[in-house]
């Protein structure tokens, strides 16, 4: 399953949610305020070893550089959800 998690993880339990439920073959994909988490060093730990992608689009906004995951444009993320399937998305 593909999990995009959409909040920061300083303002909202989302990804530690997503983290829970995570199972083999799983992949999250932080977006929008998430990529926060891609950046801090006390969620680099929890995230490394994780299929991890990190939206390019919205590091670059925030004028940010991530330090675990793979970078994901766009396209990338579209053609991710045609091969994973409907999303389960991680917000509030």
């Amino acid at each position: 399953m593909l999990h995009l998690i959409l909040n920061s993880p300083f303002q909202s339990q989302a990804l530690a949610q997503a983290l829970s439920y995570l199972q083999s073959g799983d992949e999250l994909v932080l977006m929008q305020d998430a990529v926060i988490a891609a950046c801090a060093p006390q969620w680099c730990e929890p995230l490394a070893g994780i299929p991890l992608h990190v939206m390019t689009e919205d590091l670059q906004a925030r004028g940010l550089r991530h330090q675990v995951g793979d970078l994901l444009d766009m396209a990338g993320l579209v053609e991710l959800i045609a091969q994973k399937g409907s999303p389960r998305t991680w917000a509030g």
